[in-house]
């Protein structure tokens, strides 16, 4: 995410964009939303086709119309044996820092007057990230790498780029749109510590459908056209205001390369915060909280 993201900007890359295809968005986790996902967890060992089904498609490698919410594949660079899908979603349960007054911040939900107990949707949350420049406190980011032949595509590594880091803020205002979130599954799991000396992306464990714990898994990874690899990249910045981005390195094809993965050309941001001194905001359609006010301050 410099921040704010704007959901709307694409980055030009050769070769045709698939044509849009919006579904509705059904009641139910974004993770079970995932179709792609769905199928990879499962085992089916057939050709996949590689697209995002809901959630907030931010961040592509292949340019786009379509607004957030939207389905989209994308097609290789002309030196690049596989394609890549990136979601990078608005987390309605993730605190964002926002430099602004209460008072005076917008509703995340299109109708101001949502009823209590709702949420707004991920395209709602990105829209008012956009519109109000809020800096996630985490970075979620999921990959999906899939081969464009038979041939074995191998990647090599994923490696992790501060472009710049600065502290986080001391007293900030946070807010949250909604709390009580529970554990979600995921795929290929992988964390980052964005205030280290020289971060990594560690493997960790995975959750399958159902609670089944998936092995960690470092690179290398194999994929072709009918075994992709899903992967969850979990950015955390500890107490640094972190701008960074990724790249993927490969061999497949008898060619070699790295493929750079940000935010339409910008780096990502990710800022923690101190805790303890932060104020933090709940929106008012979050439990306790007065429906007379858009955000209501948690109490100490």
């Amino acid at each position: 995410m410099t921040l704010p993201i704007d959901p709307y900007e694409r980055r030009p890359v050769p070769g045709p964009p698939q044509p849009p295809n919006p579904v509705a968005r059904p009641p139910m986790s974004w993770w079970r939303r995932h179709r792609v996902l769905r199928n990879w967890l499962a085992g089916v060992a057939s050709a996949v086709a590689v697209s995002v089904i809901s959630g907030v498609v931010l961040a592509f490698v292949t340019p786009t119309a379509e607004p957030p919410g939207g389905t989209q594949s994308s097609p290789p660079a002309p030196d690049q044996p596989f394609t890549v899908n990136m979601l990078s979603r608005g987390e309605v349960c993730l605190p964002y820092v926002v430099d602004a007054d209460p008072a005076t911040l917008a509703s995340p939900h299109r109708d101001a007057s949502a009823a209590r107990g709702s949420r707004p949707s991920d395209d709602e949350v990105v829209a008012w990230m956009g519109k109000v420049g809020a800096t996630p406190s985490k970075g979620n980011l999921v990959l999906t790498v899939q081969g464009v032949s038979g041939k074995a595509v191998v990647l090599q590594g994923l490696d992790v780029e501060i472009v710049e880091r600065s502290p986080a803020p001391a007293a900030p205002a946070v807010f949250i749109i909604e709390d009580g979130c529970g554990a979600e599954e995921s795929p290929r799991l992988f964390n980052i510590a964005l205030d280290q000396p020289n971060p990594q992306a560690k493997p960790q464990d995975g959750v399958a459908v159902g609670g089944a714990k998936i092995p960690a898994a470092a690179f290398p990874f194999s994929v072709s056209d009918s075994d992709p690899e899903i992967f969850l990249i979990e950015a955390n910045p500890g107490r640094c205001d972190c701008t960074w981005r990724l790249r993927l390195r490969w061999v497949g094809d008898g060619r070699s390369g790295t493929l750079v993965i940000d935010d339409h050309g910008k780096p990502f941001r990710t800022s923690g915060y101190d805790e303890p001194a932060a104020q933090v905001y709940y929106e008012r359609t979050a439990n306790n909280c007065p429906s007379d006010v858009t955000w209501c301050l948690l109490p100490s």
